[in-house]
């Protein structure tokens, strides 16, 4: 049995959660940034970024950072904690729901984060650092 994990917790204790597993050919044709899977030829994690398929780190773990906003309704730019080179190397969330890089938000290459239109009032904004 299987469980759809929206709005659900992973299970814990001396069970697992199964995750889509496959060979470097059997990767989706169409990923979409944060696809998460095993690689069976590699033995290893990997995720989609938006442009390439990467590796998590097996060297002590995967190492990532997340910035928290809220909108105010009026504010585009926000200032991250960690530069970024390229939209897709973010996850980021307005709400809980996710943007699309590039449509939704830019980056310049440094700390700033410009949406292409100001986060409601009060809506939480969430941006995950996958890679740079």
């Amino acid at each position: 049995m299987g469980y759809f994990l929206k709005n659900r917790q992973i299970p814990s204790g001396t069970t697992g959660t199964a995750i889509p597993t496959g060979t470097t050919a059997e990767r989706p044709g169409y990923p979409v940034p944060g696809y998460t899977r095993y690689n069976t030829d590699t033995n290893g994690m990997e995720f989609w970024n938006g442009s390439a398929w990467k590796t998590f780190s097996t060297s002590g773990g995967i190492v990532y950072s997340v910035d928290n906003f809220t909108g105010d309704g009026t504010t585009t730019t926000f200032t991250m904690s960690v530069a970024v080179s390229s939209a897709v190397n973010i996850q980021v969330f307005v709400g809980g729901l996710y943007q699309t890089p590039t449509a939704s938000y830019t980056v310049d290459g440094t700390t700033t984060l410009t949406f292409t239109s100001a986060p409601p009032l009060s809506a939480p904004i969430n941006v995950i650092h996958t890679a740079d």
